[in-house]
């Protein structure tokens, strides 16, 4: 299957703001409380990575990468997965009998991990060209 490479980079682009948010999820358990800029640094990070990425994907780049039907759905999975693992986070924060550091730090990593696999994945396809 052909797929344009600038879409390819985006999605390179969006598992590096998941890698962020999963890094994140440890990061504002610890410091939040006490820095509220940091939830400010996150928008800003997040909003430059939307601009680029809008401006990249205007661009008139119409070039092409080959990618399997196993990837496809490997990446379809990874992004499944890290939906799950952070809407889990996200309920199970609410419950006080859990223990939020360990919730905290599994769950982040599992994100960064999730992110990490997704960033390999991505640029293998864009090595290939």
């Amino acid at each position: 299957m052909k797929v344009y490479r600038k879409s390819l980079i985006i999605q390179l682009m969006l598992f590096m703001v998941f890698f962020i948010m999963g890094a994140y999820v440890i990061v504002e358990y610890y410091l939040l409380s006490n820095n509220q800029w940091l939830g400010i640094a996150l928008l800003a990070v997040l909003i430059s990575f939307g601009i680029f990425g809008f401006y990249f994907y205007k661009k008139g780049n119409q070039d092409v990468s080959v990618i399997t039907e196993k990837e496809m759905k490997t990446i379809k999975y990874l992004l499944y997965g890290y939906f799950g693992v952070y809407i889990l986070e996200i309920f199970l924060s609410t419950v006080d009998s859990i223990n939020q550091e360990m919730l905290a730090i599994a769950t982040g990593v599992l994100l960064m991990a999730i992110a990490v696999y997704g960033i390999f994945i991505q640029y293998r396809i864009l090595k290939i060209k």
